[in-house]
């Protein structure tokens, strides 16, 4: 679905351009009623017709490649979703061999076990935190080296071999699934990036042309036509006129108040 700023402008862009093609014609007239007395022999008058054409086309072209962008960009946002998915439904499962483990431990070996196993701290929720977390503790688990003090109870057994091996299952897809999502991030950036150099260069077309078709409507005499079509000094890509029709109605004054001044 279109973003809503690049609806705006695709809906001025059009209209702007669909008034220099249709206008064109009297535009050229109008301009050469102004300019016919100042030829001189052997000069013919410009083709304006052709000119408000051309920046028609240019208001087309540039609008059109902003709506692409604007799509690629958004089918992009959509594609994010299932990665993202992927990666919290694989963090979740090893946070939970991890805080099943970490509860294990504290239960037979207490904060020392916990320090020696790596597990002291608080089991993340960040997905890279966990792939760091999990590595660590299964290689602890795995360490013969690392000895654990004797369990509080007798029949408090831990299995590290086993714990070390769910933690290790868990952890493939969950780097996978980061790696997804960092390529759908690159890959966002790039359509991002592409759709606000779109913009930028239709925005440029848009003010451009839209000032030089006012200006022709206006040196046409045409003025009625030239303030529909006046590039907004404040909003890119939008015409003065939408700009005035956005506006909420003045409120009427109450009875009784002095009326405002220029300036208020």
């Amino acid at each position: 679905m279109a973003s809503k700023l690049v609806t705006d402008r695709d809906k001025s862009s059009r209209a702007v351009a669909a008034s220099a093609e249709t206008h064109a014609d009297e535009i050229a007239k109008g301009i050469a009623g102004e300019l016919a007395p100042c030829l001189r022999s052997g000069e013919k008058m410009p083709d304006v017709a052709l000119l408000m054409r051309l920046v028609a086309r240019r208001l087309a072209t540039d609008t059109a490649a902003l709506v692409a962008a604007d799509d690629a960009h958004e089918r992009e946002l959509a594609d994010d979703a299932a990665p993202r998915e992927a990666r919290d439904e694989a963090a979740a499962r090893l946070r939970s061999v991890l805080v099943d483990g970490r509860a294990a431990v504290d239960a037979a070996f207490g904060p020392a076990g916990l320090r020696k196993l790596r597990l002291d701290g608080a089991v993340a929720e960040d997905p890279s935190v966990l792939v760091t977390t999990g590595e660590g503790v299964a290689s602890a688990l795995r360490d013969a080296e690392i000895k654990l003090p004797k369990p509080r109870r007798a029949s408090m057994k831990l299995d590290r071999a086993a714990l070390a091996g769910e933690i290790a299952a868990e952890l493939p897809a969950l780097k996978k699934a980061l790696a997804k999502v960092a390529t759908e991030e690159r890959e966002k950036e790039a359509t991002l990036r592409a759709k606000q150099s779109a913009m930028r260069k239709s925005d440029r077309s848009f003010g451009q042309g839209a000032a030089l078709l006012a200006a022709s409507f206006t040196f046409a005499g045409l003025e009625d036509l030239a303030a529909k079509v006046r590039p907004s000094g404040r909003r890119p890509g939008r015409t003065a006129a939408e700009e005035d029709d956005a506006l909420p109605p003045e409120a009427p004054a109450s009875p009784g108040s002095p009326p405002a001044l220029e300036g208020d």
